[in-house]
């Protein structure tokens, strides 16, 4: 049985070939539409299954970024290197001289947020092919091998004063050669903490 049908040798012959085709398998009993769909739907279960592994294990890394990101303002987390507490200044991207602790653009995500607990800082969310150094730190944990990381966080002005934040934790990762993306939004608010 042969199911892919003969070689062509140009391209009037492979318009010829593909209606004869079309009529062949449309009628077709010896089973060679049924293989090859079936390889088909095998094919796509198995891209499936692995998109959904890897969709699980990106929001996973989303929720824990979230997770560090509030400990600044609920558990008032502690800069090692300068000795301070997080403020809520601190919850924003780095530009110039804002204040702001999260590194702008995608980068890799590591498995220890380093040593101010916070992920996506400079502690952990350095260039793939170097260790994190800050100050005397040196994180040298693995990469999760697949996945990049990015914060977005945007100031909500009410009545001219921030007071609120809307933060976007986006992680990408790749199934086969399709890029996919998942998103865990919040926003935070600028309680004060006793």
């Amino acid at each position: 049985m042969h199911c892919l049908g003969q070689i062509v040798s140009s391209e009037e012959d492979w318009y010829e070939s593909k209606t004869k085709r079309k009529r062949i398998f449309a009628d077709r009993d010896d089973g060679c539409a049924g293989i090859l769909a079936t390889l088909q739907a095998i094919s796509f279960g198995m891209l499936y299954v692995q998109d959904i592994e890897k969709r699980g294990m990106g929001k996973e890394i989303a929720r824990s970024t979230m997770e560090t990101i509030f400990s600044i303002r609920d558990l008032q987390a502690f800069d090692p290197q300068v000795g301070e507490t997080y403020n809520w200044n601190t919850i924003q991207v780095l530009s110039g001289s804002n204040g702001g602790i999260f590194l702008e653009g995608w980068k890799p995500v590591r498995e220890n947020p380093g040593d101010d607990g916070i992920f996506g800082t400079a502690d952990d969310a350095c260039a793939a092919n170097i260790q994190c150094v800050v100050g005397t730190y040196t994180n040298t944990s693995p990469i999760v091998q697949g996945y990049e990381r990015r914060v977005e966080i945007f100031d909500i002005t009410e009545n001219g004063v921030v007071r609120k934040r809307r933060i976007d934790v986006r992680v990408r990762y790749f199934v086969g050669r399709l890029q996919k993306e998942v998103v865990e939004s919040t926003i935070v608010a600028n309680l004060p903490v006793n």
